[in-house]
């Protein structure tokens, strides 16, 4: 299950504010949290910003990973970046990578079994290296072509 720290909107029409969470990555953009770390009020002059840091760095800790938003809340709150950008999660084009190298030495491997098991192969002859060409077929032709023929000969 990838874990990811995010807000979910609240509030009415040009009055914002958000609750941020921990929530699956798979769940809606409102949807319900795994758990609640605290909000977020941009409107707001007295507190905009009010999060259990203590669960935000265990979560942090864990492999959940913030969302730009919440990661700038983070920075403000004084959480540095190296607590979520140090277990970077492989991204997929990562993981393509890795499994193309594999196969890649893996062919490579038993390619090279192949050609210890086989033994040395005598030079083929001059002779069938310069085999005749084969004949092509002679061209049809059209309908019209040869009905001028036909006319020519008459």
């Amino acid at each position: 299950m990838s874990v990811v720290i995010r807000l979910s909107r609240a509030g009415r029409v040009h009055l914002p504010y958000y609750h941020i969470g921990v929530y699956n990555s798979r769940t809606r953009r409102d949807g319900r949290p795994v758990e609640e770390l605290g909000f977020y009020d941009p409107k707001s002059d007295k507190e905009p910003v009010r999060i259990d840091l203590e669960r935000a760095k265990y979560w942090l800790g864990v492999g959940a990973r913030p969302s730009a938003t919440v990661a700038t809340i983070l920075k403000g709150q004084g959480i540095p970046s190296s607590a979520w950008s140090a277990k970077k999660a492989p991204s997929k084009a990562d993981k393509e990578k890795k499994t193309a190298a594999k196969k890649t030495a893996a062919k490579k491997a038993s390619a090279k079994k192949a050609a210890a098991k086989k033994p040395a192969k005598p030079a083929a002859k001059k002779a069938d290296a310069a085999a005749p060409a084969k004949k092509r077929k002679p061209r049809t032709v059209s309908s019209k072509a040869r009905g001028e023929k036909a006319k020519a000969k008459s």
